[in-house]
């Protein structure tokens, strides 16, 4: 019987990356140690501290998927598999990436959360996003070489040459980030989503978000009441700014904006993974600075 052209595709994908492996070795047959990550966004990370010695593959790679809900194939798989270093956001944030890499052990992975220090605790407002928060990155980073150290020794101080200099443009972009605090002291903004709290903390912007619609944001399900309380805040200008998850749209995002729109509160749209067209994570960051900078102007 004749297959759907979808599964051979996927079925010739997958042999591909076997033939591109090295029986587990965590290395390609030319050489390169190979890295996996669950999104573009800690892709770019990996990428930048690998280099030329380092092949990285990302199983979330559009703005169309959602890394909550992403269900894992038989390539991702395949993909950890034969990869020496796994890196996934952690947090609750993508699941299905922790479980396919703690269920191999012959790979080293990296949770971004963990690596961040940060205090997750019991906290069910914790916020996941951690590849928004700058002093992670670079953690994130200097783990990286680390690992890649560990897998190829020969190249080294390559690995830890690319991590300190991963370090330096996030310190710059932070400086950069600080700065919007110096200029528009006491800001306070209001989430749709927690997507880029981290930054805007970095930036001196407090969380404005009424305390009922983030809880109630954050389990999918905004009561009208939640969502009053927030309009009332934008409305009122207890809020000085608005951001919006530019990856999902419903009733309550479309709500808000209008909201803003109508007081005069600016609003900027933030990402969870690279927009079409975006590859490069330290360019990704100061392009949202500087949307944060051209809305308070």
């Amino acid at each position: 019987m004749k297959r759907p052209v979808a599964v051979l595709a996927t079925v010739a994908a997958v042999l591909a990356l076997a033939g591109c492996s090295s029986g587990g070795s965590g290395k390609a047959s030319d050489g390169k140690v190979q890295v996996w990550t669950s999104t573009d966004v800690w892709g770019s990370v990996a990428r930048y501290v690998g280099g030329e010695h380092a092949d990285v593959t990302s199983a979330i790679t559009s703005p169309s998927q959602d890394p909550h809900s992403y269900e894992s194939t038989a390539r991702d798989k395949l993909a950890v598999q034969g990869s020496a270093v796994a890196i996934y956001n952690g947090g609750g944030y993508d699941d299905w990436a922790q479980q396919l890499v703690e269920g191999d052990s012959g790979t080293k992975g990296v949770d971004a959360v963990t690596v961040s220090g940060l205090d997750q605790g019991n906290n069910p407002s914790f916020n996941e996003h951690v590849f928004w928060s700058l002093p992670t990155s670079v953690k994130v980073a200097d783990t990286v070489a680390s690992d890649l150290v560990k897998a190829d020794p020969a190249h080294a101080a390559y690995f830890r040459a690319n991590a300190r200099s991963f370090a330096t443009k996030i310190s710059a972009l932070t400086a950069l980030a600080q700065s919007i605090g110096r200029a528009h002291p006491h800001l306070s903004a209001l989430m749709t989503e927690p997507v880029v709290g981290y930054l805007l903390g970095t930036a001196g912007i407090s969380d404005g978000t009424p305390a009922i619609y983030r809880k109630q944001s954050e389990a999918d399900s905004v009561s009208a009441v939640a969502l009053q309380a927030a309009t009332t805040a934008i409305s009122t200008k207890r809020v000085q700014l608005v951001t919006l998850n530019a990856q999902t749209s419903d009733a309550t995002s479309t709500t808000l904006q209008n909201a803003a729109d109508k007081a005069g509160v600016p609003v900027v749209q933030v990402y969870e993974t690279f927009p079409t067209g975006e590859h490069d994570y330290l360019h990704w960051v100061r392009t949202c600075i500087a949307a944060l900078q051209r809305a308070l102007a």
